[in-house]
């Protein structure tokens, strides 16, 4: 099988391509380097793990970018990861989530029917619901109202795939990925600079008063789940469609994340008190049953090893002096 990787330069895509080059493979990256977050620490997330001759620049939003890096790397399956990510970017830059989540979505369709790809795996959101859903969130839940741009630009994705599988050949399995978060992640997550704070490079500012929870899921349990759900994937009809939700189901609140980073400092984290973001849904919590169902009886990280995961990373001396700075350049 051979598998081409958008977004390989970020957190997510990063991981599943290391991962993918472990197991031989035979797999390729394409990013565009968006600004969203620092460049050069996409770089050195690739020079790190040595993966640098794994990935092309390519821009999904540029149809006849695109259709080369395709045609030339002729993918059975594309794992689709690409986006504009967050749900805090101002109206002025909204479209940024038009181009990357719609026209890119669009094009890596487009580019797929020409190239006889057989099956598209693509990142979609636990953004997706909103808070009109109860929790725990199952994908059969039909009152999905998102509360940001993103979240709608993912769903709307769902409904584009529903409708393609529904003329097209192609198979397509979207991943409602909830709070993914450990090692080489993102610096614009509260857990990110959470982990610098513990370390005593930086205070945290704590958004409203700590209720909000969240569904955190660590990296390698996304990256086994979703290259288990491509395997499964592979294997069912041309013009299959589905969604599946990526999570472990055990939402935590942020004051009591905030607790489990401070075991690691002697003195307790300098917080700065701000506003609640109106964007922030309250609560996040996947019902994985239906993923269960496809993989088997899955165990998830506890969040307290995976913290203890991230914060041996963050200590290392490799990362540790460049941590502030991929932060400022996160804005």
């Amino acid at each position: 099988m051979r598998i081409l990787v958008t977004g390989a330069a970020g957190f997510i895509g990063i991981h599943v391509l290391k991962r993918l080059v472990e197991m031989e493979v035979e797999t390729h990256g394409i990013d565009n380097f968006s600004n969203y977050y620092s460049v050069d620490y996409k770089k050195w997330r690739l020079k790190t793990l040595n993966l640098e001759n794994k990935l092309s620049t390519c821009d999904v939003a540029i149809f006849e970018d695109l259709n080369r890096a395709v045609s030339q790397f002729k993918p059975n399956y594309i794992v689709h990861l690409a986006a504009q990510a967050g749900v805090r970017l101002s109206l002025e830059r909204s479209h940024l989530y038009l181009d990357s989540n719609i026209m890119g979505f669009h094009n890596v369709v487009r580019c797929a029917v020409a190239n006889d790809v057989e099956g598209i795996l693509y990142a979609s959101s636990s953004s997706v619901y909103g808070d009109s859903t109860p929790t725990p969130y199952k994908e059969s839940y039909l009152a999905l109202n998102p509360r940001s741009i993103y979240g709608a630009t993912k769903l709307a994705n769902e409904v584009f795939s529903r409708i393609y599988a529904e003329s097209l050949k192609l198979r397509f399995r979207g991943l409602r990925f909830f709070t993914v978060y450990g090692p080489l992640g993102r610096p614009d997550m509260a857990y990110f600079r959470l982990a610098v704070a513990a370390l005593g490079q930086k205070s945290f500012t704590l958004f409203g008063d700590g209720s909000i929870q969240r569904d955190f899921t660590f990296i390698d349990d996304v990256v086994e789940s979703t290259l288990g759900l491509l395997q499964d994937l592979s294997i069912r009809k041309p013009g299959y469609n589905d969604v599946v939700n990526v999570g472990g189901g055990r939402p935590i609140a942020m004051n009591r994340l905030i607790d489990l980073f401070s075991q690691y400092r002697a003195s307790p984290i300098e917080i700065n008190k701000a506003s609640e973001n109106k964007l922030d849904s309250q609560v996040t919590m996947a019902d994985n049953s239906y993923l269960k169902s496809i993989l088997g009886n899955l165990e998830f990280t506890d969040l307290e090893f995976g913290i203890e995961k991230l914060m041996a990373w963050a200590d290392d001396k490799k990362v540790s002096p460049n941590l502030l700075q991929w932060i400022k350049e996160s804005g």
